[in-house]
């Protein structure tokens, strides 16, 4: 039996048990996102900063997660804002990206990244994001879409016991056309 292609779509507040589902299937199984223990996944998925998001559905399942955050403050924007000399106000944090494992390398993923990246500039800002520098395989996806690496941002985060160090690229979508 085929199965659908997935369809990207709008989050709804219903869609949150789901995308919190895939999203522990996820770090289970690649330790994404990176800080944290699986406890913490659904305050790291609810963010007050969270513009919009998006779903990807496949046969009525959730199989992929992205969103745009606007944080008036980010260490991520600071360093893109240094690096292009916008201002923090003119960019959007891609964010919470995540596809279900058995859908990887089916190009969900750069669906995502493309949805996302295309509705900033409707809001006036640019898409940046950052990763681990330890993930290659998500940055050779950010850098085959032409997004280009603004700089590196060391993160001590003394909240965990022990402390976390992480260490991430920051990148820029391409700029608009």
């Amino acid at each position: 039996m085929r199965t659908a292609t997935p369809v990207i779509r709008e989050k709804t507040e219903g869609d949150t048990a789901a995308c919190l589902d895939l999203l522990t299937r996820v770090h289970a199984r690649d330790g994404y996102p990176l800080h944290l223990a699986p406890g913490d996944l659904p305050g790291f998925f609810r963010s007050a900063h969270e513009r919009a998001a998006w779903v990807a559905e496949q046969d009525g399942v959730i199989v992929g997660h992205v969103a745009l955050h606007c944080p008036p403050e980010d260490p991520t924007l600071t360093v893109a804002a240094e690096a292009t000399g916008l201002p923090s106000a003119r960019l959007a944090l891609l964010a919470r990206l995540f596809v279900a494992p058995e859908l990887r390398r089916t190009g969900l993923g750069r669906a995502l990244v493309r949805h996302a990246t295309a509705q900033a500039p409707a809001w006036g800002r640019r898409a940046v994001l950052d990763v681990g520098q330890t993930l290659p395989s998500a940055i050779a996806l950010y850098e085959s879409e032409g997004w280009s690496r603004a700089g590196e941002l060391h993160l001590h985060l003394d909240d965990f016991d022990p402390p976390i160090n992480l260490d991430l690229w920051v990148y820029m979508s391409p700029a608009a056309a």
